[in-house]
Protein backbone atom coordinates (compact mmCIF):
# COMPACT_ATOMS: atom_id res chain seq x y z
CA UNK A 1 0.00 0.00 0.00
CA UNK A 2 1.36 3.47 -0.81
CA UNK A 3 2.47 5.65 2.07
CA UNK A 4 2.96 9.37 2.36
CA UNK A 5 6.09 11.10 1.15
CA UNK A 6 8.20 11.67 4.23
CA UNK A 7 9.64 15.04 3.26
CA UNK A 8 8.27 17.38 0.58
CA UNK A 9 9.85 20.70 -0.42
CA UNK A 10 8.12 23.52 -2.27
CA UNK A 11 10.49 26.02 -3.90
CA UNK A 12 8.48 29.00 -5.11
CA UNK A 13 8.91 32.76 -4.62
CA UNK A 14 5.14 33.35 -4.63
CA UNK A 15 3.93 33.00 -1.01
CA UNK A 16 0.29 32.52 -2.04
CA UNK A 17 1.19 29.74 -4.49
CA UNK A 18 3.41 28.05 -1.90
CA UNK A 19 0.71 28.25 0.78
CA UNK A 20 -1.91 26.92 -1.64
CA UNK A 21 0.26 23.97 -2.76
CA UNK A 22 1.21 23.21 0.85
CA UNK A 23 -2.45 23.20 1.83
CA UNK A 24 -3.32 20.88 -1.08
CA UNK A 25 -0.55 18.51 -0.01
CA UNK A 26 -1.84 18.59 3.57
CA UNK A 27 -5.46 18.01 2.53
CA UNK A 28 -4.37 15.20 0.23
CA UNK A 29 -2.24 13.73 3.02
CA UNK A 30 0.63 13.66 0.56
CA UNK A 31 3.54 14.28 2.93
CA UNK A 32 4.57 14.10 6.58
CA UNK A 33 6.88 17.14 6.46
CA UNK A 34 6.38 20.05 4.07
CA UNK A 35 9.05 22.74 3.82
CA UNK A 36 8.75 25.93 1.78
CA UNK A 37 11.69 27.81 0.29
CA UNK A 38 11.01 31.21 -1.26
CA UNK A 39 14.53 31.31 -2.72
CA UNK A 40 16.15 28.50 -4.68
CA UNK A 41 19.63 29.48 -3.39
CA UNK A 42 18.55 28.67 0.16
CA UNK A 43 17.41 25.21 -0.91
CA UNK A 44 20.71 24.54 -2.75
CA UNK A 45 22.71 25.69 0.28
CA UNK A 46 20.67 23.42 2.55
CA UNK A 47 21.20 20.44 0.24
CA UNK A 48 24.94 21.08 0.19
CA UNK A 49 25.12 21.40 3.97
CA UNK A 50 22.99 18.29 4.67
CA UNK A 51 23.89 16.15 1.64
CA UNK A 52 24.83 13.10 3.75
CA UNK A 53 21.98 13.33 6.29
CA UNK A 54 19.16 11.23 4.87
CA UNK A 55 16.51 12.44 7.31
CA UNK A 56 17.16 16.10 6.42
CA UNK A 57 16.88 15.61 2.66
CA UNK A 58 13.56 15.86 0.82
CA UNK A 59 12.07 12.94 -1.05
CA UNK A 60 10.29 15.23 -3.50
CA UNK A 61 10.80 18.84 -4.61
CA UNK A 62 8.05 20.88 -6.26
CA UNK A 63 9.97 23.58 -8.13
CA UNK A 64 8.79 26.82 -9.73
CA UNK A 65 10.97 27.82 -12.70
CA UNK A 66 10.52 31.59 -12.82
CA UNK A 67 11.95 33.18 -9.67
CA UNK A 68 14.30 36.11 -9.06
CA UNK A 69 18.01 35.57 -8.42
CA UNK A 70 18.51 31.82 -8.87
CA UNK A 71 15.54 30.56 -10.91
CA UNK A 72 14.32 26.99 -11.24
CA UNK A 73 16.54 26.33 -14.26
CA UNK A 74 19.57 27.48 -12.27
CA UNK A 75 18.49 25.32 -9.35
CA UNK A 76 18.33 22.31 -11.67
CA UNK A 77 21.86 23.04 -12.94
CA UNK A 78 23.15 23.24 -9.36
CA UNK A 79 21.23 20.11 -8.38
CA UNK A 80 22.71 18.14 -11.31
CA UNK A 81 26.21 18.98 -10.01
CA UNK A 82 25.52 17.67 -6.49
CA UNK A 83 22.93 14.91 -6.92
CA UNK A 84 25.54 12.13 -6.84
CA UNK A 85 26.76 13.44 -3.45
CA UNK A 86 23.30 13.26 -1.86
CA UNK A 87 22.56 10.44 0.57
CA UNK A 88 19.32 9.56 -1.22
CA UNK A 89 17.60 10.17 -4.55
CA UNK A 90 15.26 13.17 -4.78
CA UNK A 91 12.43 13.49 -7.29
CA UNK A 92 11.83 16.93 -8.80
CA UNK A 93 8.56 18.12 -10.32
CA UNK A 94 8.27 21.47 -12.07
CA UNK A 95 5.24 23.51 -11.03
CA UNK A 96 4.82 26.59 -13.20
CA UNK A 97 2.19 28.96 -14.49
CA UNK A 98 3.96 28.82 -17.86
CA UNK A 99 2.24 26.72 -20.47
CA UNK A 100 4.83 27.58 -23.12
CA UNK A 101 5.94 24.56 -25.11
CA UNK A 102 9.54 25.84 -24.89
CA UNK A 103 9.45 25.52 -21.07
CA UNK A 104 7.69 22.16 -21.11
CA UNK A 105 10.16 20.72 -23.64
CA UNK A 106 13.12 22.12 -21.75
CA UNK A 107 11.87 20.58 -18.49
CA UNK A 108 11.21 17.24 -20.17
CA UNK A 109 14.79 17.21 -21.51
CA UNK A 110 16.27 17.40 -18.00
CA UNK A 111 16.74 13.91 -16.51
CA UNK A 112 16.20 15.13 -12.93
CA UNK A 113 12.68 16.39 -13.74
CA UNK A 114 9.98 13.74 -13.27
CA UNK A 115 7.05 15.80 -14.63
CA UNK A 116 5.83 19.29 -15.50
CA UNK A 117 2.70 20.47 -13.71
CA UNK A 118 1.00 23.64 -14.89
CA UNK A 119 -0.58 25.93 -12.29
CA UNK A 120 -3.18 26.11 -10.96
CA UNK A 121 -2.41 22.84 -9.23
CA UNK A 122 -5.20 20.64 -7.90
CA UNK A 123 -5.10 18.04 -5.14
CA UNK A 124 -5.99 15.40 -7.75
CA UNK A 125 -3.16 16.51 -10.04
CA UNK A 126 -0.66 16.39 -7.17
CA UNK A 127 -1.82 12.89 -6.22
CA UNK A 128 -1.75 11.73 -9.85
CA UNK A 129 1.67 13.08 -10.71
CA UNK A 130 3.57 12.95 -7.44
CA UNK A 131 3.32 9.27 -6.71
CA UNK A 132 3.59 8.48 -3.01
CA UNK A 133 6.51 6.28 -2.10
CA UNK A 134 5.86 2.59 -1.71
CA UNK A 135 5.74 1.42 1.88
Amino acid sequence: MPRKIANLWIIDDDPMASFYIKRLAELGELADIITIYDKARGAVDYLLHHRQTVEHLPDVILLDIYMPELDGWGFLQEFAKIKDQLAKPIEIYIISSSGHLKDINRANSIPEVKAYIQKPVTKEKLREVVKPLKG
